[in-house]
């Protein structure tokens, strides 16, 4: 998935693109939010197919926030991973994605002198892989499992399914319901780059059971 800006005197122009192998099935996907007040009888609000992946361009006024997810017609709703944030949505348990124009067209001072000054040689980042790819994860179960030290595809995959019970249930009674007996088997998958089987799998899924 990928969320690209393009802006343009007081708007930007965002494009929402989903991959074919990232898409829950081949039925229609429409973008919701706050832009178009989440009306899913509104056929201007369906995604088209380009090639092999899915895209749709809207214009956005800067200077605001704007709450959004994708609708597949066949598979119900999902989150994009690309999303500036995620904000929790009026259903519990679910979040919404956030595309970010608070700052755009801010302009940034710079100061050379401060600049050279504090210079610092980049610290490399641990490796981290989007857990949010395995069906029955969302924004914050990934961010649960990262925090843990559980933050690629390999190491999930060597999770036990008896671990993972217990992290959720340490976090909280929220993340009780979710079962993440086949998150290894995909995390597995994921980290093979075996996209095509692990969608096969998901298909077979729901919400990760």
């Amino acid at each position: 998935m990928a969320l690209t800006k393009q802006t343009k005197g007081s708007q930007t122009e965002v494009t929402f693109t989903i991959a074919e192998h990232e898409a829950p099935s081949t039925a229609p996907i429409l973008l919701l939010g706050d832009f178009n007040d989440w009306q899913t009888n509104d056929s201007s609000c369906q995604m088209e197919k380009e090639g092999n992946t899915y895209v749709k361009r809207i214009k956005l006024k800067n200077g605001k926030r704007y709450e959004y997810r994708y609708l597949s017609e066949d598979k119900g709703w999902f989150n994009d991973h690309a999303a500036d944030a995620y904000v929790p949505s009026p259903y519990e348990g679910i979040d919404n994605g956030v595309v970010d124009l608070t700052t755009v067209g801010e302009k940034k001072k710079v100061v050379k002198k401060a600049v050279k000054k504090t210079v610092k040689k980049p610290v490399k980042k641990a490796k981290k892989d989007d857990l949010k790819k395995i069906e029955g994860i969302g924004p914050k179960i990934a961010s649960i499992l990262t925090e843990k030290g559980i933050g690629t595809f390999k190491k999930l995959s060597a999770t036990s399914a008896a671990k993972l019970e217990g992290i959720l249930k340490e976090a909280g009674p929220r993340y009780t319901m979710h079962k993440p007996g086949s998150w290894p088997k995909q995390a597995k998958l994921a980290d093979q780059g075996k996209w095509a089987e692990l969608k096969k799998l998901q298909d077979k899924l729901d919400g990760g059971k």
